[in-house]
This record gives structure tokens, sequence and C-alpha cells, in this order.
């Protein structure tokens, strides 16, 4: 059954990165017909977290173990897990960077860069892997939780079909990472594997609304 649960973690991974990738690949596309600083972040931060996903799915198949299970028998390579996570929490500060100066105007971006800048070396100081692992989904989660909150002011403001969408992706993603958050703190890979599969659908959902969307700018 563990196998199982391994091999369909690796599956969602991998399925996700690709899914990530396109998704940082159309937002580019579409960025092209209407400039904006979420379709920016989007391109970025999703191209960011196709090559984490990716990380994340060669370690599980080098040690055979996935990620929970590695941060309970604590043989993960340090770098590769290191890599993986701050990989995740820099795409997530990319979001929620490009959803503040959406909010806030260009002088949001030096806040943005700022807490970049203020809150990765503290991360990073942390020592063990269990306790990073921790507050980088703790971080991540509070970042998702800003860009669902400032997704929904812009939403009450211009009320456009695109905006609710991408919401929607977001609020999908942010409950993904509550149940990550949650399987991290009682090492539990049956949460980590619901927590995978809600990102997974969070990632298509995004793809699909961005091509719905590109189309219809096209047309």
């Amino acid at each position: 059954m563990a196998a199982v649960g391994a091999l369909v973690v690796f599956s969602l991974n991998v399925l996700s990165a690709v899914v990530a990738l396109l998704t940082s690949y159309y937002a580019y596309r579409f960025n092209r017909l209407a400039s904006s600083p979420l379709l920016n972040a989007i391109t970025f931060g999703f191209m960011l977290l196709g090559v984490g996903l990716l990380v994340e799915a060669g370690t599980s198949v080098a040690l055979g173990q996935t990620l929970i299970e590695l941060l309970v028998s604590k043989v993960l390579a340090t770098i590769t897990t290191f890599t993986y996570l701050s990989i995740q929490m820099v795409a997530y500060l990319i979001f929620a960077a490009g959803y503040a100066v959406l909010a806030f105007g260009k002088s949001a971006r030096a806040v943005a860069a700022a807490a970049t800048v203020a809150v990765t070396p503290r991360v990073v100081e942390l020592a063990g892997l269990y306790s990073y692992a921790l507050v980088s989904y703790f971080v991540v989660l509070v970042l998702l939780a800003f860009v669902v909150f400032q997704g929904a002011l812009i939403h009450s403001r211009t009320r456009t079909r695109f905006s609710s969408l991408v919401l929607l992706a977001f609020v999908l993603i942010l409950a993904a990472h509550v149940v990550l958050l949650a399987s991290v703190v009682s090492l539990s890979g049956v949460l980590f594997l619901v927590g995978t599969a809600t990102q997974f659908l969070g990632f298509v959902s995004l793809l699909v609304f961005l091509l719905r969307s590109g189309r219809v700018g096209a047309g």
C-alpha cells in the first residue's frame, strides 16, 4: 500500500510539474495580449513550481520515498530538500508580489522585494529538515492566504471573469496547502497524498482558465 501511495504521489508531482510549466507558458503568451503584473507573476511563479516539483519527483525516485516518508526517516539529501522547499517559497512570494503590485501599484514592488529578502534567509536559518519543511509550508500557506485575500479585493473592484476564475484556482491551491501543512505536522502520508491531489486540481483549473481566456483574447 505504501508503495502504491508513493507511486501516486510521484505521478501527481510529475503531472503537476508538466501542468505548472504549461501554465507558465500560456500565461506568458496571454500576457503578450493583456499585460498584467499578475500574469507576469504566474509566468515566473509556475515556472519555478514546475522545476521544484520535478526536483521533488526526481528525489523520490532516487531514494524510493515520498517527502513525508523522507521526513520520518531523515535520509533525504539536505540539498535537494532545501532546493525544493526554497523554490516553492520563492514561487509563492512571486504570486504574492504580483497581486500586491496589481492591488497597490508600483510602490508595492519594493515591499515585495524586501519581504523576499527578509523571509527566505530567516527560514534557512532553522536547523533540521523537519523544522525547515514545517516553516516553509507555513510560509507558503500565509502567502497563499494573502494572495486569496488580495484576489478577492481585486475581484470586488473589477469583477472580471478572468480575475474570478484565477481566484477560484488559488482558493483550491490554498485548500491543498492547508492539507499539506497538516500532513507535515502529523507526518501523515494519506494527508500528503490528498493535499498533492488537490494541488494538482488547482494547477489544472488555472491552466484551463488561462487557455479559455487566451482563446477569448485572441478572438
